[in-house]
């Protein structure tokens, strides 16, 4: 059990430190080309390339969208009434306690931990998100929804070529789909350091409350998760997906979002840091009880 839980936390140790120890170092490191790359060319390739070459059902894809749109609002109605209670900024936190970072550090593991089959089911939970992130997450740091958002994010496409080509039973010809898998195959690399070079510019500030919203992230990933699970009755695989992607700490983009609207973007930028680390600091325990999990 040891060498599983080694198999799959070690390489996103080492990766996530590469890219920290890059920057740490004052080596070029142009985050805008590198996230360009993987926005643009290797996630809707790595989306179409999952989506098409593998055998699942359009019932357990549907499953898994349903109840990954439960588990972004269950943690709303949760993390809502506590931000207020507590008087910290909804604009600037809610978003953050339910946009896990599903990505950069969430596709990784599932691939790791699952293999091909279940990247697939990662990468649903994956597009709600992405989904969720530039309509919700907008209009919460916004104060306004901007739906045209959407219809610039070239992960939108991919999907439904990829629902297309599944509905018609169409056959990808070879050469695309060896184009798409090599792109594709740049995405967990240059995600996990992009990570490790976005967490080397964060610091935290106010540590208490700072620590207490990165506990509450990782509370509400493993409480709204379970949830959700035993409603949709999700088995295996697609329980241990659910769960990971759950327990994800605070994506990046929350930060860009807050920096952009001016939302308190020092603290966001204190909780991703936080956030991953606590859930790095966890996640050799967390892996190796979805390996448990039975099916």
């Amino acid at each position: 059990m040891l060498a599983e839980i080694a198999s799959v936390v070690a390489p996103i140790f080492v990766l996530t430190g590469l890219g920290f120890g890059w920057v740490k170092r004052d080596m070029p490191f142009d985050n805008n080309t590198v996230s360009n790359l993987v926005m643009y060319l290797a996630t809707p390739s790595l989306v179409f390339s999952s989506l098409t070459a593998l055998n699942i059902s359009a019932v357990e894809l549907f499953t898994m969208g349903a109840a990954t749109v439960c588990l972004i609002f269950g943690c709303m109605c949760i993390a809502y009434p506590l931000l207020r209670l507590a008087g910290w900024s909804r604009h600037a936190f809610l978003p953050a306690m339910i946009q896990p970072n599903t990505g950069n550090m969430g596709l990784p593991l599932v691939l790791l931990t699952f293999g091909e089959t279940g990247l697939a089911l990662g990468v649903i939970v994956f597009f709600i998100h992405a989904v969720s992130q530039h309509s919700l997450g907008v209009g919460l740091s916004s104060g306004q929804m901007q739906l045209k958002w959407l219809a610039r994010q070239p992960i939108i496409w991919s999907v439904l070529l990829s629902a297309l080509i599944l509905w018609l039973d169409l056959t990808v010809p070879q050469w695309i789909r060896n184009t798409t898998e090599l792109l594709g195959g740049l995405l967990i690399p240059g995600m996990l350091l992009m990570l490790g070079a976005s967490l080397a510019r964060f610091g935290i500030t106010q540590p208490g409350k700072i620590i207490s919203l990165a506990i509450l992230r990782l509370l509400l990933g493993l409480g709204i998760g379970s949830a959700v699970i035993w409603l949709f009755n999700l088995q295996g695989q697609a329980a241990g997906v659910m769960l990971l992607q759950a327990c994800m700490p605070v994506a990046v983009f929350n930060f860009v979002f807050a920096e952009r609207y001016n939302r308190n973007p020092d603290q966001v930028a204190a909780l991703v840091l936080a956030s991953t680390l606590l859930t790095l600091a966890v996640l050799p325990l967390l892996v190796g009880f979805i390996l448990k999990l039975p099916g």
